[in-house]
């Protein structure tokens, strides 16, 4: 066994004995009144050393190349993690990479834009648990402190995801000096913490599948619930071959246009894999004491992170159009490695 599938075992192994459906639900219950229980789960996180999975060996971390990363990920997404791991690895990285000091507490990641001398973020994923946001605008990205955010009341209660502004960046914030592009990395990122979700949702639906009886035999065994499985199925490996090629390679970059078409392809499934999951379990499938709604409820916030499906289908039609290949060329000289 290599040393990436072994750090994916033990992730998943400590994510599933830490942060099970029981504690992910009361983690969501303490989003309100920001209770302490947050604070010490992320220690946990901390504590575990995978927070700094992708900082340098010589910086004290595991120096995980992205396609172990993006491992991490999905079990994240497959967990229904309610805590920012999986953007503040990345953070954390690049603040190493440039000799910076990691900052105590979790980090969000959010595209901004400027309104006068302050700042606004829509939809900052993981947003109610983290204590610092790395906010890009433009070229730029600034690591602005939750201390001086005014943040929307969500209207899903729990919700992770709200919006924030501020009404300047404090002097002496810190700017990050090399410029990545951080939407391209966003998309990577929740392109593959939906993969991980829509497993779940796989998963469940098929041990439902065959657990529930209708007529004296299990549901799963009628020929339109096995036929809607298998579209299920379809979907849920697309997805998570789409975030493979986009997290793949040793540097903090991904390629956009990988980035562009695992995002794009995550997005567009989302609809579909939370539909299926939900006809599949009927009623049940919404109650809060069920596991479903907590991956279905993240695949639909999300869809939307860094751009949807629509915005990333809109990026690789602009780029094939400039490079001037037909079609299939242009998709193998894209997914072809190195």
């Amino acid at each position: 066994m290599s040393i990436d599938h072994f750090v994916c075992d033990a992730f998943s192994d400590w994510l599933g004995a830490t942060f099970d459906s029981k504690q992910v639900r009361l983690l969501e219950q303490g989003v309100a009144d920001q209770g302490a229980a947050i604070a010490t789960d992320w220690q946990k996180v901390v504590d575990s050393g995978f927070a700094d999975l992708l900082v340098d060996e010589n910086a004290g971390g595991a120096g995980a190349d992205l396609a172990t990363a993006g491992e991490v990920l999905q079990t994240c997404g497959a967990c229904a993690l309610p805590l920012a791991l999986a953007t503040t690895l990345w953070v954390r990285a690049a603040l190493a990479r440039e000799g910076h000091g990691i900052p105590q507490g979790a980090i969000g990641l959010a595209c901004g834009k400027r309104i006068g001398a302050g700042v606004i973020c829509s939809g900052v994923a993981f947003g109610t648990v983290v204590d610092w946001v790395l906010v890009v605008l433009g070229d730029d990205a600034w690591l602005l402190s939750m201390y001086g955010a005014q943040q929307a009341t969500s209207v899903e209660q729990r919700s992770l995801s709200v919006d924030l502004a501020w009404p300047a960046i404090p002097v002496g914030t810190l700017k990050l000096e090399h410029r990545y592009d951080w939407q391209a990395i966003g998309a990577a990122i929740f392109a593959a913490l939906i993969a991980g979700a829509a497993r779940s949702v796989l998963q469940l639906s098929l041990a439902y599948a065959a657990e529930r009886s209708q007529f004296g035999k299990p549901i799963g065994r009628f020929q339109a619930v096995q036929q809607q499985l298998s579209v299920l199925a379809e979907e849920v490996y697309a997805v998570r071959m789409a975030a493979q090629l986009a997290l793949r390679g040793t540097d903090l970059q991904v390629d956009p246009h990988l980035a562009a078409l695992a995002k794009a392809r995550a997005s567009q499934a989302v609809p579909n894999i939370v539909a299926i999951g939900h006809m599949v379990h009927g009623a049940i499938g919404i109650t809060e004491e069920y596991d479903l709604q907590l991956h279905t409820r993240r695949l639909h916030e999300w869809r939307l992170q860094f751009g949807s499906e629509r915005y990333w289908q809109r990026r690789l039609g602009e780029a094939l159009l400039d490079s001037e290949l037909p079609v299939l060329d242009f998709m193998r000289a894209l997914t072809e490695p190195g």
